[in-house]
């Protein structure tokens, strides 16, 4: 599992420096064709995989519930212009709960994990099967951050 911890820090980190590329102002606007922004999609990253391995092994996640009702699976901003705290705080935890999952997963407290069927229909069976997942789904947020960047930059050129 070591090495997948170290894709997993490299794809955050990713997501950090394209968080750190863009205004307050750029990370609210939601271009024709979309339906969440660059922080929304970043957030939402951090809960999915607090939800993933945490909520489905039965343990507390590391973020709290207001930040959880944010920025889950079928919410949508709500189109305000983030704070530097509201930006801060993403920064932190995008590095802050890949450290801990880490962390926590090497110390072995993943001892329980209840069957869980993602939204494409693939099975996480196991704390294992949650990393790997959330990796991919990761991922696909992060295509999404990159496709919102291409249609700001291209609003502002117009």
């Amino acid at each position: 599992m070591k090495e997948v911890f170290v894709l997993y820090r490299k794809l955050r980190e990713r997501q950090l420096k394209l968080l750190n590329s863009f205004t307050p102002e750029e990370l609210a606007i939601i271009p024709a064709g979309f339906k969440n922004n660059i922080l929304w999609n970043l957030a939402h990253c951090v809960v999915t995989q607090q939800l993933y391995c945490y909520g489905n092994s039965g343990l507390p996640t590391h973020i709290s519930a207001e930040f959880t009702e944010r920025y889950r699976k079928g919410t949508v901003p709500d189109g305000h212009i983030p704070t530097q705290e509201e930006i801060d705080e993403v920064k932190t935890l995008l590095i802050s709960t890949v450290t801990q999952l880490e962390t926590d997963y090497n110390k072995g407290i993943f001892q329980h994990y209840n069957h869980y069927v993602t939204g494409i229909e693939y099975e996480l069976n196991n704390i294992e099967e949650a990393i790997y997942f959330n990796i991919s789904h990761e991922g696909v947020h992060l295509g999404s951050v990159l496709a919102l960047k291409c249609a700001i930059s291209q609003h502002k050129r117009a």
